[in-house]
């Protein structure tokens, strides 16, 4: 069975720039409208109440399996499609009780003021986490940096953000 997680990230753009916050994983979807209504409360997130985004990201699937040969830059989720595809088939990891997801993602500094970032995925625990890193130690791009992987225990319906901003 395949199974999937909400994110809710909150991306808008202004006269100066484009800028996305991670917000969470969720397994419920009225647990993310009731985050919404909690970050409505925040100057910025109340600035561009409709610039909120759920999107299925399918847990234990790696992103970037072969390596990679260029920069994607800052904000390398960028790269993914605008919806990961989901089968028709899957469920949300409701049904899995998980308590908490392991999210993976590589960063390497380009220059002082650029980093080049990609998501690889979520993961239902450690171990496989740990085992997709290992994995992509081996691949074309990241083998030079093997040690700038971020394995991050994100804990699901939770709140992420707690501030507004500017």
């Amino acid at each position: 069975m395949d199974y999937f997680v909400y994110a809710l990230e909150h991306i808008y753009t202004d006269d100066t720039h484009r800028d996305s916050k991670f917000l969470g994983y969720f397994d419920d979807l009225s647990e993310i409208e009731k985050e919404k209504q909690r970050l409505l409360f925040f100057r910025g997130f109340s600035d561009y109440p409709h610039d909120f985004h759920v999107k299925k990201i399918g847990l234990n699937k790696i992103n970037w399996q072969n390596g990679f040969t260029e920069v994607v830059g800052e904000i390398g989720r960028d790269y993914l499609p605008q919806d990961d595809f989901i089968p028709d088939y899957s469920q949300v990891v409701t049904k899995l009780n998980l308590k908490t997801v392991f999210k993976v993602s590589h960063v390497y500094t380009i220059h002082a003021f650029l980093d080049d970032e990609r998501e690889i995925g979520v993961f239902s625990d450690k171990k496989i986490a740990n085992d997709v890193v290992n994995f992509l130690q081996q691949k074309v791009g990241f083998d030079e940096y093997p040690d700038d992987f971020i394995i991050t225990e994100i804990m699901l319906n939770d709140w992420q953000w707690s501030a507004g901003f500017e």
